[in-house]
C-alpha cells in the first residue's frame, strides 16, 4: 500500500513540477514524548529535516496543497546514556494549508518514506524501515522576500511492514522548528 501511495506522489509530482509554487529549507526536529524500548531505555531521536515542496496542487485556490519531500538525517540518542545510533531516510507526503492570513496559515500534513536505522533492540528490526509522520502546526511569512519560519508537532511511528521480526514500531512525538524560502 505504501510503494503505490508513494508511487502515486511521484507520478503527480512529475506531472505538476513546472508550476512555481516551490519551496526548500531545514527543520530541525526535537523528541518530546519518547517510547521505553523492551530494553528499559528511551529512544530518543532528533531529526535534522531538509525540505523541499514540488508544487501547489491547489495553486489559484483560497488554500494550498503542497506535494513534499524531507530527506532526514536523525541522530539517536537514549537514555539512561548508552552508544548513540543513526537513522537516514527521506518521506515524501501531502502538506495542507489553511490561509488564516495573507502571513499566516495553520498546516497539517501526512507523509511516508523508506529510511534505514541502526539502532539494536527488541523492538524493532534494524535495517532497512518505513517511517510514517502525521504532522500539524503554523507557516508564517518573516518578510516579502519569500522567508518563511516553521512550527510544528509531530507524530512520527517507524516500522518495516513485516520485512524483518521484531516489527513492533517505534513511535516518538516532536517539536519540529526551521525555516523555509520561497522559490
Amino acid at each position: 500500500m505504501r510503494i503505490t501511495i508513494f508511487t502515486i506522489f511521484f507520478l503527480i509530482t512529475l506531472k505538476s513540477s513546472a508550476q512555481t509554487s516551490r519551496a526548500a529549507g531545514f527543520h530541525l526536529g526535537i523528541p518530546i514524548i519518547n517510547e521505553t524500548l523492551k530494553e528499559g531505555r528511551k529512544y530518543k531521536p532528533y531529526q535534522l529535516l531538509f525540505y523541499y515542496n514540488f508544487t501547489n496542487l491547489l495553486k489559484g485556490k483560497q488554500n494550498d496543497l503542497f506535494i513534499y519531500l524531507e530527506p532526514q538525517l536523525v541522530w539517536v540518542h537514549f537514555s539512561p546514556k548508552d552508544k548513540y545510533d543513526w537513522e537516514f531516510g527521506s518521506n515524501l507526503g501531502l502538506e495542507y494549508r489553511w490561509n488564516v492570513s495573507d502571513q499566516t496559515a495553520i498546516t497539517a500534513s501526512i507523509g511516508s518514506g523508506p529510511h534505514f536505522i541502526t539502532v539494536h533492540t527488541k523492538q524493532q528490526h534494524r535495517g532497512y524501515i518505513f517511517s510514517d509522520n502525521f504532522t500539524t502546526g503554523i507557516h508564517q511569512k518573516l518578510n516579502n522576500d519569500g522567508l518563511n519560519l516553521d512550527m510544528k508537532f509531530r507524530f512520527r511511528h517507524i516500522s518495516n511492514l513485516v520485512f524483518g521480526k521484531p516489527n513492533l514500531g517505534i513511535d516518538t512525538w516532536y517539536v519540529i522548528a526551521g525555516l523555509t524560502k520561497d522559490l
